[in-house]
């Protein structure tokens, strides 16, 4: 047997191992070791921070699936995470009666559409379940209608545009403008073995739903269905002629990503006390993107990465250069952008990729 011919013997095997590249889950790892020391050596407002930069990692991995793995770019997603965030904070801001938002728009009492989410449990029910209900309608209209590219797009854009128009009409049910505040007096009614949840234990809590949801994508994407959403993004006419409905698949992983969207935006809550318009229009719609396109995506590690890595230069940049940091930070996306264009963790996977294979060659030409 030929040199040649053992290369391509071996190779199917030898690329399949290979493409589970140990990096990613090197680096998954220590982000969440990374996270979990922060309460130990950090200030109370750090991990406020932190913990709402958990919230925008787990609204990256829902993008991720969405995105990433089925191909389906969403430049309205942040409706999502508004939903469930609105619903949750909603009903905690009712905990101590009429909130203010309401009293100064003129109502006297709850609406009675929002007096079923004073029970918290039901509210934080209702944030994952009418994002993913939202989600799976809308599936149905655009998906089976095969509405597809930019049309697609300009359809999720136009979404968020007209819910962040609602929210700023509506204000004497939605805050308006200015948000939903009193949020911090629901979240006390919330006990642990009889006590308040201080601020380090919902940054734990937030820091357990980040690893649950990872692991939840890790599953989704590993599983049959997986490799279904990955043959929508790669291609589709092939998945069809093979006897799978598309559409089909599109609705389902777009529904579970608005459910973890709508989750994010519930973790989101306890960090802040406070949700408003910003949280749910284009403009963060447009952020989450910037953070798949920096870290990698179709890569949850890289999902993770970029949401924590261009929300922590946000944060510093803001602090250091004024006015002028939307410009620097700017500056530095499109630098990474531009040399690293599958994004970091995608980039570190390749070169681990290309230097396992070079080995593989190497030891081949050896023993022959």
């Amino acid at each position: 047997m030929s040199f040649d011919e053992k290369i391509e013997k071996l190779k199917t095997p030898c690329l399949s191992s290979v493409k589970s590249v140990s990096v990613e889950k090197w680096i998954a790892y220590g982000m969440f070791a990374l996270l979990v020391f922060i309460p130990l050596f950090s200030s109370m407002y750090s991990q406020l921070v932190f913990g709402k930069f958990i919230s925008y990692m787990i609204f990256a991995l829902a993008l991720d699936i969405l995105w990433g793995y089925a191909g389906l770019m969403n430049l309205g997603f942040a409706l999502f995470f508004g939903l469930g965030g609105y619903v949750l904070g909603i009903s905690l801001s009712c905990q101590n009666g009429l909130p203010a938002f309401m009293e100064f728009g003129g109502l006297t009492q709850i609406p009675l559409l929002y007096k079923p989410l004073q029970n918290i449990p039901f509210a934080f029910l209702m944030g994952l379940l009418v994002p993913a209900a939202v989600a799976f309608i809308l599936g149905l209209f655009i998906f089976y209608s095969k509405i597809k590219g930019v049309f697609y797009n300009l359809i999720t854009l136009a979404l968020a545009a007209l819910f962040e128009l609602l929210l700023a009409t509506k204000q004497m049910y939605t805050g308006g403008s200015s948000g939903i505040n009193g949020i911090a007096g629901g979240l006390d009614k919330i006990k642990f073995f009889g006590r308040p949840i201080t601020i380090t234990g919902w940054y734990y809590i937030g820091l357990v739903a980040l690893v649950a949801v990872y692991v939840l994508c890790r599953l989704i994407t590993k599983a049959r269905f997986g490799s279904v959403i990955k043959s929508v993004r790669d291609n589709e006419a092939r998945l069809q002629f093979l006897g799978y409905n598309p559409a089909v698949f599109k609705i389902a992983v777009f529904t579970i990503a608005a459910f973890f969207a709508g989750f994010a935006g519930m973790v989101y809550l306890p960090m802040t006390s406070f949700i408003s318009i910003e949280a749910a229009g284009v403009s963060f719609s447009t952020m989450v993107l910037v953070w798949l396109a920096v870290g990698g995506r179709g890569n949850l590690t890289g999902a993770m990465a970029g949401a924590l890595l261009v929300s922590f230069l946000q944060s510093k940049l803001s602090e250091s250069f004024g006015n002028m940091w939307q410009l620097v930070l700017g500056a530095v996306l499109i630098l990474i952008v531009y040399f690293l264009p599958k994004g970091i963790i995608g980039t570190l996977q390749d070169i681990q990729y290309n230097r396992r294979i070079a080995k593989v060659i190497s030891q081949q030409k050896q023993e022959a």
